[in-house]
Parts: C-alpha cells; sequence; structure tokens
C-alpha cells in the first residue's frame, strides 16, 4: 500500500493550493447553508441619500455600512442600504404622493423578496386638532382633549380619501339654508348595508383601503415607551398656541395606537377643514369598526391623520402576499406636522393671522411644512422605529 505523503512535505504551493480550496469548499457549503438575509425597508416620502434633509434624514444618519443604489432604481427617488444595529435594511425614498410611492414598493418587492422581514413607513403628515375634532355638527367649539403637533399614530390602516363616498352635489342643491356648518359637504354613505350590519366596501378592482395585522405596530408602541423625543421648537409651540392657547393643555408628543387613530387617511388632494375632518373621522371608524380593529370606534373619539402614500404602497404589498402567498408586516407611522383646518373662532369664522387677516387653507398647509415643523415631526416619527430596532439587539 502506498504511503500517504505527509502535509508538510508538499512544496508550499501545494500546500496553498490546499488550503484556498478547502477554504473554498467550506465557504461554498457555509453559503449553501446560511440562512438568507431578512432584510427591513423603511420607506419615506421625501429626503436624499445623503442625509441633508427629508423623512429619510434620522434614519440615515442612524445607518451603518452604507450602500447607496438610488441609480440602480427606476422608480425610487433613494434607496441604500445598511444595517441599524446590526439588522440589514434598506432606506428608501419613494417620493411624495401616491403616484410615486406604490410603484417604488412594488419595485422594491421585486428586487428584496422573498426576503423582506418587514416594511415600515415612517414620516409626517397632516392631524386633527382635537380627539373627536373641535366642532360639532352646528359648529360649536367642543371641550375635546388636544392634539400636539409632534403627536403620532402608530396605524394598521389606510383608506383612499380620493374615492370618498359623499353625495355632495345632490345634497348641497336642495340644502337651503345649510343645517349643519361643519357636517360633511352634502353628507356622505353610511357604511352599513340592508340588514343594518356595519360594511366597509373595497372594491376588488381599485383598493379602497388595506388593513394590516397589528404585531408590527404593536412593537413599535412597546418600543415609544421607552423613546426619547426631541425638545420642541419654539416655532411650533406657536402654531399649537393658534389652536390650544391654554398652556396648561400643552404636553410632550404621544404616540396613539391603531385603536385610536386607525391609520392615514390618504389622498393626493390634500384635505383640510372642519368638515373634512369630520368626514376624516366618519371613514376611519367606520373601518375600525368593520375590521375588528376597534369595534366601539366612533368620529368622536378617534383622531384622523392625512397625508398621501399609505394606500398605494400598501396595497402594493397585500397584492404581493395575495399572489405569492407571503404574508409581509407593515406599520404606518405618522407624525403630525401640521393641523388639517385653519383654527376658527366660536362664532365660525377664522382666527386672524398676525397681520389681521383669515389664514387660507393653503397658508397653512405650507406653515406646517416649513423646515422647523417638518424634522420636528419626522424626528419624533423615527424616533420609536429606531428605539424598536435598538430594542432587538439587546433585550
Amino acid at each position: 500500500m502506498p504511503r500517504t505523503r505527509p502535509l508538510a512535505a508538499l512544496p508550499i504551493t501545494a500546500v496553498a493550493l490546499a488550503v484556498t480550496a478547502a477554504l473554498l469548499t467550506g465557504t461554498a457549503q457555509a453559503a449553501e447553508t446560511a440562512p438568507p438575509v431578512q432584510r427591513s425597508l423603511i420607506l419615506n416620502a421625501f429626503g436624499d441619500a445623503a442625509a441633508s434633509y427629508g423623512e429619510s434624514l434620522p434614519f440615515l444618519r442612524a445607518l451603518s455600512e452604507k450602500v447607496d443604489r438610488t441609480d440602480e432604481s427606476a422608480y425610487c427617488r433613494g434607496v441604500v442600504e445598511g444595517t441599524l444595529y446590526g439588522q440589514p435594511v434598506a432606506v428608501v425614498v419613494t417620493g411624495t404622493g401616491g403616484g410615486n410611492s406604490g410603484p417604488c414598493t412594488q419595485e422594491m418587492l421585486g428586487w428584496y423578496s422573498p426576503n423582506i422581514k418587514e416594511v415600515i413607513w415612517a414620516g409626517i403628515g397632516g392631524a386633527t386638532p382635537a380627539v373627536g375634532g373641535m366642532y360639532d355638527r352646528a359648529g360649536r367649539v367642543l371641550n375635546n382633549p388636544e392634539v400636539m403637533i409632534g403627536d403620532v399614530c402608530v396605524g394598521t390602516a389606510s383608506w383612499s380619501w380620493d374615492l370618498h363616498f359623499s353625495n355632495v352635489n345632490d345634497w348641497a342643491a336642495r340644502r337651503n339654508p345649510p343645517s349643519n356648518v361643519y357636517a360633511p359637504s352634502g353628507g356622505w354613505w353610511e357604511m352599513v348595508d340592508a340588514q343594518g350590519n356595519q360594511v366597509a366596501p373595497g372594491f376588488d378592482n381599485v383598493q379602497q383601503f388595506v388593513v394590516a395585522d397589528p404585531a408590527l405596530a404593536d412593537e413599535v408602541l412597546r418600543a415609544a415607551q421607552t423613546t426619547k423625543v426631541p425638545k420642541r421648537p419654539a416655532s411650533v409651540t406657536e402654531k399649537i398656541a393658534r389652536f390650544h392657547p391654554d398652556k396648561a393643555s400643552w404636553r410632550p408628543p404621544t404616540y396613539y395606537s391603531y385603536r385610536e387613530c386607525g391609520g392615514e387617511i390618504s389622498g393626493d388632494n390634500f384635505w383640510h377643514g372642519a368638515s373634512e375632518d369630520r368626514l376624516a373621522r366618519e371613514y376611519m371608524s367606520a373601518l375600525m369598526r368593520s375590521s375588528g380593529v376597534n369595534p366601539k370606534a366612533r368620529p368622536d373619539s378617534i383622531v384622523a391623520f392625512s397625508a398621501m402614500e399609505a394606500v398605494p404602497w400598501m396595497s402594493a404589498v397585500k397584492r404581493w402576499d395575495a399572489k405569492y402567498g407571503t404574508s409581509i408586516p407593515m406599520v404606518v407611522v405618522r407624525s403630525a406636522s401640521n393641523y388639517d383646518q385653519v383654527p376658527l373662532q366660536p362664532s365660525g369664522q377664522p382666527v386672524l393671522n398676525k397681520r389681521g387677516k383669515p389664514m387660507t387653507a393653503m397658508q397653512d398647509i405650507l406653515l406646517g411644512f416649513d423646515d422647523t415643523s417638518s424634522a420636528y415631526a419626522a424626528a419624533i416619527a423615527a424616533a420609536p422605529v429606531l428605539r424598536m430596532f435598538e430594542l432587538r439587539a439587546n433585550p
């Protein structure tokens, strides 16, 4: 029997080749057995890969091991891979509006599926100035709990505002004078069937609304309990004071759960006004009841949050799940950068600005989207998400 030549006796070149071959074989075997990387997608509407501004800024500043893949994308404004507390993520800037958030999300599903851990939206939006609204149907100011700019909705649902069920023209033409000052213009279709059962029509070919499983939202809410929030700038306090002059009511930001805010009333048109706020709370409370999120939700007990992106991107994920048999967790985290109506006097007339003029809806919206308010709200929306990743790494 021939003797096996000891490794030490082999030429140095042969030793190197043998070691290299063994390492390559081991690496290949490890690659075959290693589990695929599960990556979290964090979506924002605006910002840049350089982390100089926007909703994406807090995440990109916290991101390690960055790889900018923006140039590879046809539909997204920014795609940066990296890690948060050692966990793989992709921070994705979709662009503002549903026309951008939907296609971008669909592209990211194609990039990263089937190894997507979750999809998280964190950004800014508008909010009703008080829980249950500020005004009753006759225009009287209510003594409801105030909502602060910076308050956050951790939501599981979205409703398409642009497809709202109102019979505005028919009813508006018949009522003279109007009987309800701040009722939704012309009224709306009650979401009950002929037997009086609560329903929320969705239409198979038009994704009217989306409802996600609350498990991920619950995790964000738990993280929010130990989240540190930035100090509120004086300019933001001034905006709160326009609606809530009583300083005793001012408080740090609150994180509302999906049982209190539901999610996002979404649309490519900014809705703004007391009657629109009432209608938005009608929609969301009906969706919350019919979906079982909160069977006791009523328009006068919830907060309505508005933005432009949730229905399209959530619809893309939901349709992907239905096609490929997956169940990708989703959550919408929105911080209020502005209120969804101008402040009104008890008489129903607008509160005048410092120049003695009533503020228009667009002026009010732009005031809420200035750099200070946007940055403050974006930081608060990002805070519980970042804290969640930290807690995952250090349970």
